[in-house]
């Protein structure tokens, strides 16, 4: 059985939190946070991990679009 994978987007919004929250969590700038769940950049290695712990998710479940 496959597991679900999620958006960063989704994942935010499962928390009820805002962007400027959640990279105040992750110690970036929502700038950042913007570009990654937009997509436009990519998502720094040293962070996939600090993501799938803040969401409670595996880091396979995270879908970076």
């Amino acid at each position: 059985m496959e597991e679900m994978r999620y958006s960063l987007k989704e994942l935010r919004a499962r928390k009820q939190w805002t962007q400027q929250e959640t990279a105040k969590k992750l110690g970036i700038s929502v700038q950042t946070y913007n570009a990654w769940e937009k997509d436009v950049s990519h998502v720094a290695i040293s962070k996939v991990s600090a993501l799938a712990n803040l969401f409670g998710v595996k880091i396979g479940q995270i879908f970076f679009e």
